[in-house]
């Protein structure tokens, strides 16, 4: 029963270290959606940063009277977040792509009118916790439709090797890996011990 337990265990660290792994890489489909604002997700960058977006499949409801810098996508920080907000609210800007606290990734001025995809390779050097979001500002007249996929990680050491885990919980596999070890360490002694037993019982 405890080796049973054992492996019950090990079963589901190894899918925990899997779905780590694979945590900060996301795909979302979008359709029609006409959204001022939409998040997509949050990872804590290092100072070797990298945000991959891969982006196809994309449909635009309208391409008259739009000014397309002024949709497409951007970092930023939480507390950047709320100033861009209350630049909003104030009527300083009019758009949050506007707001010189956001970090522009990729802006559908950039994109030709025959493409419907885009890849775009982000470096981030500023430390810190990040959201990407999508930002539409012509929410009455624009409904996006796209399939977004986007991977972000920090670049390790001198290897340069990727780290997918939002920097703070880099740490958790090898937490993970020592506990696996002492509940091992701890299912190996009680099955000696259970073994002992049988066999005073037996003689």
């Amino acid at each position: 029963m405890a080796i049973l337990r054992f492996f019950v265990f090990f079963s589901i660290f190894l899918f925990s270290l899997l779905s780590l792994s694979s945590a900060e890489i996301r795909s979302m489909e979008i359709r029609s959606d006409s959204r001022p604002i939409i998040p997509f997700d949050e990872f804590g960058f290092t100072h070797s940063g990298r945000l991959e977006l891969n982006v196809t499949k994309i449909s635009l409801s309208n391409r008259k009277n739009i000014d397309f810098a002024k949709v497409g996508f951007f970092l930023c920080t939480r507390e950047s977040w709320l100033h861009v907000l209350e630049q909003l609210e104030s009527s300083e800007i009019t758009c949050a792509l506007d707001s010189n606290l956001v970090k522009k990734v990729y802006t559908f001025g950039s994109l030709h009118p025959n493409d419907d995809s885009f890849n775009s390779l982000f470096v981030e050097t500023d430390p810190d916790q990040y959201s990407l979001v999508f930002a539409n500002c012509y929410p009455d007249l624009l409904k996006v439709s796209m399939d977004v996929r986007s991977a972000m990680y920090n670049l390790e050491g001198k290897s340069g090797s990727r780290d997918y885990l939002s920097a703070g919980r880099t740490i958790l596999p090898r937490v993970y890996f020592l506990f696996s070890l002492i509940y091992f360490s701890m299912a190996i002694f009680w099955v000696y011990v259970l073994y002992k037993k049988r066999l005073t019982v037996f003689r």
